[in-house]
């Protein structure tokens, strides 16, 4: 079995009845899988196809464009969320918006993986994202955990998606803080603090 990330370069419909499906992978991916890859040329194959990446909304205030709720990293790489309070009460409420926001899927799943990303509240409990996920990447298959949690395996695939775009916030905020790009600083965190605002640790939030 290979395992890898791909970019679908091209479809093409040949004349033969047949789709050429042309995949790009980083030379990365497939680190320690090339000599399985090389024995699959010719072979018949079973393949699924889903996009790697996650879209996920975020409430923004409508007069700074700035989302409501903020993430800053600390420098042992954990994640706190803070919001921001209106100082002037005399001001009119306005709506929140929101906005569509794009990140991968690998991204979200290196930061649950390697973070304490918390659980989310499903009808009847909680999901633990993080722990399925951990057992996925010790090969087991998403079919047989949907049996373990008695859960029909596309509702288990919805949910565990769903947790990703629960956590997806946070994972960009980590990325960004891992890549290097640059993040709220504490004297930032501080600054909130002073001036009314609300800081809030990711492992409080409901």
């Amino acid at each position: 079995m290979i395992n890898c990330y791909a970019e679908v370069r091209n479809v093409q419909v040949k004349t033969n009845d047949t789709v050429e499906i042309k995949l790009v992978v980083d030379v990365d991916e497939l680190a320690g899988q090339n000599e399985e890859l090389m024995k699959l040329v010719g072979k018949e194959v079973s393949t699924t196809l889903e996009s790697n990446q996650i879209s996920y909304r975020e409430k923004v205030d409508p007069e700074t464009r700035e989302p409501v709720l903020k993430y800053m990293v600390h420098k042992d790489g954990t994640v706190a969320m803070y919001s921001q309070e209106k100082l002037d009460l005399e001001l009119e409420e306005l709506p929140e918006e929101e906005r569509s926001s794009v990140i991968n899927k690998s991204e979200i799943d290196e930061y649950i993986l390697a973070c304490d990303s918390g659980p989310m509240t499903i009808p009847g409990g909680i999901f633990e994202g993080k722990e399925v996920l951990q057992k996925l990447s010790e090969g087991e298959e998403l079919a047989d955990l949907a049996k373990y949690y008695g859960t029909p395996l596309q509702e288990m695939q919805d949910t565990l998606d769903d947790y990703r775009k629960f956590v997806a916030p946070q994972a960009k905020a980590w990325q960004d803080w891992k890549n290097g790009t640059e993040q709220p600083s504490t004297n930032e965190q501080e600054d909130c603090e002073a001036t009314g605002q609300e800081s809030l640790n990711f492992d409080d939030e409901e």
